[in-house]
């Protein structure tokens, strides 16, 4: 009698307290939307939607225009920028010109750098604002301002340096730093290229371009695939790569649990199953293995014509007692974020109450020694 009195208070309890890895099949499948009586759709691996195959397309959001949203750089490599280094040389070929008293027709006036007012402050001549001016251009004024002092006076002015025709390209490249942009007007491919090409995977590549108070962001695949993500870059502009890394969870009765990289588009759920090292045989449920995932849903379109993209909670179920399940584990895609959950089996977690039950009282005595 006393041993069964034990039992039966195992038995009692399980239903309502058992240690366990995690929940239940029976909380999975009656688990609801935060906030909501609506329970989350579980679905059987069979029905999975046709998006979810390895060969789908993910959805991007229509609305998110990308670099390509980005307002153009007007840029044109001859015009003088701050910073820019001018060399400027003035002749006189009259008689009763600036030079007439001496023997050389031609004056250097020097070189001189564009400050950052736009500005060059030249003898003969004075201040000059010369942003956004071509070297010809500042020729012409330059002669305008000698005509006073000089009969037939001519200019030319020579660009020896232009550091400010650059952007920065820093983050995820192989050889970060500052690059020239010509006159053939360098794109982000271009810039990324010069730069070493970037360290992560093309999809988990994010490249973000800031040109002055704007900013915006496109995966490096998308800008590959995307002539118009793939914009001119104007002197100034920062290109910053990021390891967006993509990456699922395995929690529960698996032998490995964490979480593990992935490349998307190259990793189906067999292969997830086999990163984690498979169900630890002593303890999983093999008929009752989940994908937790925020499912991309494309709305209709709104009256504006655009569509709109949102995420919803979904649950898969993986009964990997049935042997058609393997094979639609090598059709399912993973997805970013995605959890697999392996819950643990009934008859691990009575154990679990049998040993907790067969351990000592914390308050009991040792008999005394010698005792009966």
């Amino acid at each position: 009698m006393k041993k069964i009195v034990p039992v039966l208070m195992i038995a009692l309890l399980s239903g309502c307290a058992k240690p366990s890895d995690g929940p239940s099949a029976g909380s999975i499948r009656s688990a609801t939307f935060p906030h909501s009586a609506d329970r989350i759709p579980v679905i059987e691996l069979a029905n999975a939607p046709a998006a979810t195959a390895a060969n789908s397309t993910v959805l991007t959001n229509s609305s998110d225009k990308g670099l390509a949203g980005l307002r153009g750089g007007s840029f044109n490599q001859q015009r003088l920028r701050p910073g820019d280094v001018i060399d400027v040389t003035v002749l006189d070929t009259g008689e009763d010109g600036l030079f007439s008293s001496t023997q050389s027709k031609t004056l250097n006036l020097g070189r001189f750098t564009v400050d950052q007012s736009g500005n060059v402050t030249m003898p003969f001549v004075g201040k000059q604002r010369v942003t956004d001016s071509t070297p010809e251009g500042l020729q012409s004024r330059i002669v305008a301002g000698l005509k006073g002092s000089s009969v037939n006076p001519q200019a030319v002015v020579t660009v020896v340096d232009k550091p400010t025709s650059a952007v920065v390209v820093s983050g995820g490249v192989k050889n970060p730093g500052k690059f020239p942009i010509t006159a053939r007007r360098e794109r982000v491919l271009d810039i990324i290229s010069e730069a070493g090409g970037a360290s992560a995977a093309a999809p988990a590549a994010m490249v973000t371009v800031v040109r002055g108070n704007q900013r915006a962001s496109a995966m490096l695949s998308r800008i590959m695939n995307d002539e118009k993500q793939n914009i001119r870059l104007a002197p100034g502009d920062q290109v910053m790569v990021d390891d967006d890394t993509v990456s699922f969870t395995a929690l529960g009765a698996f032998k490995s649990t964490g979480e593990f990289q992935f490349e998307p588009g190259k990793l189906t759920l067999a292969q997830a199953l086999g990163r984690s090292g498979g169900l630890a045989d002593d303890r999983a449920d093999a008929r009752n293995v989940y994908i937790f995932r925020n499912q991309i849903v494309q709305a209709p379109a709104t009256t504006s014509g655009t569509p709109s993209i949102t995420t919803k909670p979904v649950i898969y179920h993986i009964n990997m007692k049935d042997a058609a399940s393997i094979m639609l584990m090598q059709m399912f895609q993973m997805q970013k974020g995605d959890v697999i959950y392996a819950t643990t089996a009934s008859t691990v977690d009575a154990a679990k109450l049998f040993t907790i039950y067969d351990k000592p009282s914390i308050g009991s005595v040792a008999p005394a020694p010698g005792s009966k």
